[in-house]
Formats: C-alpha cells, sequence, structure tokens
C-alpha cells in the first residue's frame, strides 16, 4: 500500500514553517492519541503512528529535505528496517511536553512506545507529572490568594544520589559492557538478522549498582511530603488549572522532574450563581417597595451594596450592577452581578394590612378592570 504524503497527513502546505509543523503534529497527537481518543482504538494507533512518522521526517531538516527531493524513496536508509518503527521516533520529548500539558495522559501506550522500546541506551527522562484538587469556596476563588498544599511525590533518594548504589557506588554492567543493549544474531537461509534490545539486567543504563543501596531498596528514589505555597489568581473559575514546574516526581534517571498540576474546584453558593466572570443573584423584595421603587441594600460577592429599584418593578425584573462581579482571569476588569428581582407576597397579614389592602383594590378597580378585559368592552 503506497504512504500518504507525509504533509497531506498533517494537513499543511509545503512550505509550512517548523513552527507550523510543530502545531500540526501537536493537534493531531492530542486527537489520534489512543489513550484519549474518541476513535476506535486500533486506527486511532495507525493514525498516532502515520502522524508521528509524518513528524519524524518533517521536523528533522535533514530527513525533510531528502523527502522534498526523492519522495519515499529518499528516506530508506533513514530507519532502522527500512521502514519506520517507533525505535526510529527521536521526539519522545516533545510527545512528553504535549502529553504532559494535558495533566498526565499517555499511560500504558506511551510508556511502551518511548520507555524501554528505544534503540540503545535510554537517555534522561522527565519525571512522573502529578494532579492535585482543592475545593475552594466561591469568595476565595473570587478573591484570590496564597494556599499551603502538602504533596507526597517522589525524591532522589539522599543516601545513594538516585543512583540506588550503596554509598553511590556503581559498575559498568557486564552483561552489554556498558552499551546499554543486547544483540541477538539469528541467521535464516543466506540472510542474517539482527535484533537489538535494551539489556534486562541493567535496564538499558549501561551501569549497575554493586550492592543496592539501603535506604531505598536500590529504587533511587523515596516519598517525602512536600509543602508549597500556590497563588491562587482572583477569578479563578471551576475547572481551571494550574502548573508548577519540577513540582511532580524525580527522573527515574537524572532526567529532569515532573510538574505539577492543581486542579480548581469551586464550591457552589448558595446565594450566587456564577456565570464565567458574572454572578447572578434572585433577591426578594416586598410588593411596597416594587411597587413604590427604593432603595434596597442586596449582598454583592465582595460585601454589600445598594440596588435602586424604579417605582413599578416587575417580578422576575433583572438589574445589572456594573463591575460587582468577579476578576477576569488573566485579562483586566471584572464582570457584572445581576440581580432578579422575586416579589415577596406575605403569608399572614394583620387586620390593619387587610384593611388597607382591600382600600388599595377598591381605588385600583382592578378585579372589574380585568373582567372588563376579557369581556371585550
Amino acid at each position: 500500500m503506497d504512504k500518504r504524503d507525509y504533509y497531506e497527513v498533517l494537513g499543511v502546505a509545503k512550505n509550512t514553517s517548523l513552527d507550523g509543523i510543530k502545531k500540526a503534529y501537536r493537534t493531531l497527537a492530542r486527537k489520534y492519541h489512543p489513550d484519549v481518543t474518541k476513535e476506535e482504538k486500533k486506527q486511532a494507533e495507525e493514525k498516532f503512528k502515520e502522524v508521528s512518522e509524518a513528524y519524524e521526517v518533517l521536523v528533522d531538516p535533514d530527513k525533510r529535505k531528502l523527502y522534498d527531493q526523492y519522495g519515499h524513496a529518499g528516506l530508506t536508509g533513514q530507519f532502522s528496517n527500512g521502514g519506520f518503527q517507533w525505535s526510529d521516533f527521536t521526539h519522545a520529548s516533545d510527545l512528553r511536553d504535549i502529553f504532559g500539558d494535558m495533566g498526565g495522559f499517555g499511560g500504558g501506550l506511551f510508556d511502551m512506545l518511548f520507555g524501554m522500546g528505544g534503540r540503545g541506551r535510554s537517555g534522561p527522562q522527565k519525571g512522573q507529572s502529578l494532579r492535585y484538587d482543592i475545593e475552594l469556596p466561591l469568595e476565595e476563588a473570587a478573591a484570590g490568594g496564597t494556599r499551603e498544599i502538602s504533596i507526597p511525590h517522589a525524591v532522589s533518594c539522599e543516601a545513594c544520589k538516585g543512583t540506588g548504589a550503596k554509598e553511590g557506588k556503581i559498575s559498568t554492567c557486564p552483561t552489554c559492557g556498558g552499551k546499554g543493549q543486547t544483540s541477538q544474531v539469528q541467521q535464516r537461509g543466506y540472510s542474517r538478522f539482527v535484533s537489538i534490545a535494551p539489556c534486562a539486567r541493567c535496564g538499558g543504563k549501561g551501569q549497575v549498582a554493586e550492592a543496592r543501596c539501603p535506604e531505598c531498596a536500590g529504587r533511587g528514589q523515596e516519598v517525602k511530603t512536600q509543602k508549597l505555597s500556590i497563588d491562587v489568581p482572583p477569578g479563578i473559575d471551576d475547572g481551571m488549572r494550574l502548573r508548577f514546574s519540577g513540582a511532580g516526581d524525580a527522573s527515574p534517571n537524572g532526567g529532569p522532574p515532573g510538574d505539577l498540576y492543581v486542579v480548581i474546584h469551586v464550591r457552589p453558593h448558595e446565594l450566587f450563581k456564577r456565570d464565567g466572570a458574572d454572578v447572578w443573584l434572585d433577591w426578594p423584595v416586598s410588593f411596597s417597595d416594587a411597587a413604590l421603587g427604593s432603595e434596597v441594600e442586596v449582598p454583592t460577592i465582595d460585601g454589600k451594596a445598594l440596588l435602586n429599584l424604579p417605582a413599578g418593578t416587575q417580578d422576575d425584573a433583572v438589574f445589572r450592577m456594573k463591575g460587582n462581579g468577579l476578576n477576569k482571569v488573566n485579562s483586566r476588569g471584572k464582570g457584572d452581578q445581576f440581580v432578579r428581582i422575586k416579589i415577596r407576597v406575605p403569608k399572614k397579614l394583620t387586620s390593619e394590612q387587610k384593611a388597607l389592602l382591600k382600600k388599595f383594590a377598591e381605588l385600583e378597580g382592578s378585579k372589574k378592570g380585568l373582567l372588563d378585559r376579557f369581556r371585550g368592552t
């Protein structure tokens, strides 16, 4: 089956810049990654591999030049087995950045493709990113401020400096001779096949511990709880994430630590309903205040404020209080507060109140007027 044009695979023009290539791949990798896609898993895996192959070629200046000149035939010598395999993908860090931004997606498939499946010795890998969820009352989300949280995460063992070896003493792996990989040669007729795999003894590192570190049992890491002060921006909304670079787990082999993602959950409020930076409030007023007009005091997210009701205010009328909403995150200004009036009808009346309302009804002539309108007179 003929391969599709790599530019077509990524949906870009032939003169697209390197940044454009990266942007296109970022979008498609998110779309087709089997751990997050809505498509059938097997098809998603094939598409994910196809866009990754196109990216491997077009993001590399030398490979792209060969491809532009000779097409797919010019890349035969660029891949280990004459055709693209996951072991040929040299941009695992790009994928880690993409799925790190999504809160640590990648899962088993990611580890299968880029954990120990690559060629040669495993390079430094970024540590695992972590997620921490906190719940805030609406008032705290509106005001922002500093919060202290405690995060248990993996750090490099102090006793062995992350080597996993007692007193940090390590030596060259005797199985692979420090190469981090082993090879197996098979002869099939006139053909000779060489199979290369990461060394099982050293895990592809090329070095082994002379004796295990007693503090971490040779893992090179230990779990500690770290206290962090996080700044919550004013007006933060439900579901927003805060990223703290380097606050995740330590790398297993000398790479940078992972990141911490703090996910915000804003608790529903008993009075206010939020709509972005705006807030809505249903507020009861008396019949007399609505009919005569009045200045009523209403709660706001910051305290209290006065609202002027014009005479003849109707039930469910909405009034806008400009600037009494929440801060707009990552931009200037504040939202508004919208007050929906609910006219309160008393359930019990004193004799004096009843007499006054009867007098009002007589003066208004409301019953007769309503009947006349129905009769058309």
